[in-house]
């Protein structure tokens, strides 16, 4: 295993997002971020989703808009 490819439990991840753990929970369980959850015990989360998580809302700024146009 990659020793840069970080692990994060419920509550450290939580704290990454600056989520509460109830909200991170609602997220997993509605399928809008990624978890593990080896032998069907705790859950778990890579630092890749949850950046993915954080990065799929992208808003441009006005002035990409009107470079693009």
């Amino acid at each position: 295993m990659d020793p840069q490819k970080k692990i994060y439990s419920v509550k450290a991840a939580a704290e990454f997002l600056g989520l509460s753990q109830f909200y991170l929970y609602k997220l997993k369980c509605q399928g809008k971020i990624s978890c593990y959850k080896p032998n069907g015990g705790r859950v778990y989360f890579r630092q890749e989703d949850l950046e993915n998580f954080i990065f799929q809302g992208r808003q441009a700024a006005d002035y990409e808009g009107a470079a693009n146009a």
